[in-house]
């Protein structure tokens, strides 16, 4: 049984298209399910990347909330700092007017006192023979400045009580709520 030469060919010929067929098929359904995949991948890939863009707008909202936040802590802190530089200030200025009304009340006080002094040395050698003349005893106690102060402060207000001052108007009308409360 010796076959035709041209049934080896031919069978040569079928058994190569059959196998290039089915070579083509399976890489044709191989493709086919690459192409799939890849679709889903790529599909997956715009839906993660969709995610990711969502997810940078709000990270990008949330920098840009805390730039404002710091912007604005920054702007409080240099306002506490401005304020406590000021509360500083003025108590400087404080201790400095206090320091200077001190002195001007020391000062002011040693002008009196020397005043009355010089006022006072004088007064009371004339008040001592007026005294001794109107038969009084002269008190010790005048030759001293706050004695001598003491006599003008009580004269200013025999002064004051003798002279007729008018009530002012808030006087005036409370003593006017007090007599209608009677």
């Amino acid at each position: 049984m010796q076959l035709q030469p041209w049934l080896f060919t031919l069978l040569l010929i079928l058994g190569s298209s059959l196998g290039a067929s089915l070579t083509w098929f399976l890489c044709r359904i191989s493709s086919q399910a690459t192409r799939i995949r890849h679709r889903e991948r790529c599909k997956a890939l715009l839906k993660s990347s969709v995610e990711l863009e969502a997810c940078c707008a709000r990270l990008e909202e949330e920098i840009e909330k805390l730039r404002c936040s710091e912007a604005s802590a920054l702007r409080r802190e240099t306002l506490l700092k401005a304020a406590q530089q000021r509360a500083v200030d003025r108590e400087q200025l404080l201790r400095e007017t206090e320091f200077r009304l001190l002195q001007g009340f020391r000062s002011a006080s040693l002008q009196i006192l020397k005043k009355s002094e010089e006022n006072g040395f004088g007064n009371t050698l004339h008040a001592r023979v007026a005294s001794e003349n109107n038969g009084f005893p002269f008190d010790r106690d005048t030759d001293r400045p706050s004695a001598t102060i003491q006599e003008k402060v009580a004269s200013d207000m025999q002064d004051v009580r003798s002279a007729n001052i008018p009530p002012s108007r808030s006087d005036a009308t409370a003593s006017s709520c007090e007599r209608n409360r009677k």
